[in-house]
């Protein structure tokens, strides 16, 4: 398991599914990231920063928010 940080640039509550900007990355954001559920909806606000696991390799629909930390 790697973990990264990034930002939360969105986040959908319905499908609990996020856009986030990985630290490092510039501009660029890799939407469709899927949430962690024992995070509260509340706490993914656009801007606060959170861990990620990357999974084995680089695939952006294996990546998935673990906790929001900032």
């Amino acid at each position: 398991m790697a973990t990264r940080r990034g930002k939360i640039v969105n986040f959908s509550a319905g499908t609990y599914l996020a856009v986030i900007r990985l630290d490092g990355s510039g501009a660029q954001a890799v939407a469709g990231v899927a949430v962690n559920r024992a995070i509260a909806s509340g706490e993914m606000v656009a801007g606060r920063t959170v861990v990620i696991d990357s999974g084995d390799g680089n695939v952006a629909g294996d990546l998935v928010v673990l906790a929001v930390i900032a």
